[in-house]
């Protein structure tokens, strides 16, 4: 088991992972599933991350990344950050996704 620290690094690499899926960069989703998997290699959150890269055309081999073979399907564009919330109170740092009828926003309390 990696130790509290790791633990932190493999996190944020999932996070990240996490945050370029739903911008359908699937290069830095296989990039950052491929730091976590050199850190921690039975992790199935990481595994699963490059899975869903290669579903979406992100090339297996090797430690390069190659280009989607196939341009990415349309989709919806990741909507445009708020500055911040509350008449200012809180300012957006980024988006981290989306349900069925809201999004959601990481945001510090100023």
């Amino acid at each position: 088991m990696p130790s509290e620290r790791i633990q932190r690094r493999i996190d944020a690499f999932l996070d990240e992972a996490e945050a370029a899926a739903a911008r359908r960069d699937w290069t830095a989703v296989s990039e950052t599933a491929r730091a976590v998997l050199a850190i921690d290699a039975d992790n199935e959150d990481a595994a699963g991350f490059l899975k869903m890269a290669e579903a979406n055309g992100v090339a297996r081999t090797g430690g390069s990344q190659s280009e989607p073979a196939a341009p990415p399907v349309p989709s919806t564009p990741v909507p445009t950050l708020p500055t911040s919330f509350v008449a200012g109170r809180y300012a957006v740092r980024r988006f981290l996704g989306e349900g069925g009828r809201k999004r959601v926003y990481l945001a510090h309390d100023t």
